[in-house]
């Protein structure tokens, strides 16, 4: 267990390393969505605003903090959000094309909450009491 962990953790951290770096200063190329599409539109409104740069920075935040391993709930925590979006984005916009790397970061995010679920127990309780 302790190794699909790490793995785990490796996996998603570098993963978010690189696509936050790649937001922030694109080296990997991206096609552009086909002009006037739901996707371009989308996109058209994101960028200006600077709105993705926020988001590479969240996914690369995030994605240190998980590699680092004491930090990962922490990062977590940062990066299921970001997943939703990607999900939303893809399934809503997409129509679920390119939908696969979000599942599968999906699937560890959600594999490192349960393999961390001691550090998140708080949060998913029904007695939930003011300190």
């Amino acid at each position: 267990m302790k190794i699909a962990i790490v793995v785990s953790r490796a996996l998603l951290g570098i993963g978010f390393i690189i696509f936050g770096l790649n937001i922030l200063h694109p080296f990997l190329p991206m096609p552009a969505p086909p002009a006037g599409s739901l996707p371009a539109q989308f996109m058209g409104v994101m960028y200006p605003t600077h709105w993705m740069e926020l988001v590479g920075v969240f996914q690369l935040v995030g994605g240190l903090l998980v590699l680092a391993g004491r930090t990962a709930p922490l990062g977590l925590v940062l990066l299921g959000p970001v997943l939703v979006n990607i999900l939303a984005f893809h399934i809503l916009i997409m129509g679920g094309q390119g939908i696969q790397p979000g599942l599968v970061f999906s699937l560890l995010e959600i594999f490192l909450v349960y393999a961390y679920r001691n550090h998140f127990r708080a949060i998913f309780t029904t007695n939930a009491l003011p300190a």
